[in-house]
């Protein structure tokens, strides 16, 4: 029986070029054979800012377009209250809105529903604005790997993904990238988590895109960004492969609006996990 290997390939970008607001998603195997996880929508705890409540839904795995509608409340002894409601259309993608507050605590919490039928109810959260509101949760950043190393960034493995990455790129005329020990830190996080928490995905299942990890790891300012991800592969010559065997992946390698990348390699219960991470300042 032949090995199934997986990849999926996420394009997106920051600042001035365009809010990401939902990025193609491909997903493909060695083989023809197309799977896709269950469609879903996530509703995300609220955060709170010196003014505002903000709120976001994440909509993933699915393969048609349907509105997703979000609503911030407030829980209350009597009926709770809609501060808040926002709806937008999407694929596989991200719904974000916010409501004013003040500086008196308030237990907040979001709702998502899309025309499908899928539900989700965050957990609710006790904020209030000001100077001490709820910052933005970010990961404690993940420590570069020790050992293995042939040079600053990166373990033997990773680096090899590298020079191959760039050995393509030279062959289209792009320069080549530069591995950056931040970006390093946000694939690295990304496919330890993936193993640790069983999934395969962009999204993080706290709601995080590629962007938002990229940003928390350090990296900025951010002009564009792009990742890569693969389970399976076992040596870096076959997860390069892969992703050039493929239009999609094949489209970030080949940017030649990046100029930086990160690559995590880890090795999980259901075999290797790889991220791609590119990006430009």
């Amino acid at each position: 029986m032949r090995r199934l290997v997986r990849t999926l390939v996420c394009i997106g970008s920051l600042a001035a070029i365009s809010p990401f607001v939902g990025a193609p998603h491909v997903q493909a195997e060695t083989e023809a054979q197309v799977t896709s996880a269950a469609c879903r929508v996530i509703a995300v705890p609220p955060v709170a800012s010196t003014t505002s409540v903000r709120a976001l839904a994440v909509r993933s795995g699915c393969s048609d377009k349907a509105a997703v509608r979000v609503q911030i409340k407030t829980s209350n002894p009597g009926p709770d209250k809609v501060v808040r409601r926002a709806a937008k259309a999407v694929t596989n993608g991200k719904v974000t809105t916010s409501a004013r507050c003040t500086n008196r605590f308030q237990r907040f919490y979001v709702t998502a529903v899309d025309a499908d039928g899928n539900v989700s109810r965050s957990k609710a959260a006790r904020l209030k604005c000001g100077s001490s509101a709820k910052p933005l949760p970010t990961p404690p950043p993940t420590p570069p790997p020790s050992g293995d190393n042939d040079s600053s960034t990166g373990t033997t493995q990773e680096n090899e993904v590298v020079r191959l990455t760039n050995q393509a790129r030279k062959g289209s005329g792009c320069g080549a990238l530069t591995h950056d020990p931040k970006l390093h830190t946000a694939a690295l996080g990304h496919s330890k988590d993936m193993a640790n928490k069983g999934y395969f995905a962009h999204n993080s299942q706290d709601g995080r895109d590629p962007g938002d990890r990229i940003k928390a790891a350090g990296f900025a300012p951010i002009r564009a960004w792009g990742e890569n991800i693969a389970l399976g592969q076992p040596t870096p010559a076959a997860v390069v492969k892969a992703w050039l065997d493929s239009p999609g992946h094949k489209a970030n390698i080949m940017n030649c609006n990046f100029t930086h990348i990160g690559v995590g390699l880890f090795k999980g219960s259901k075999g290797p996990y790889w991220t791609q991470s590119f990006a430009r300042h």
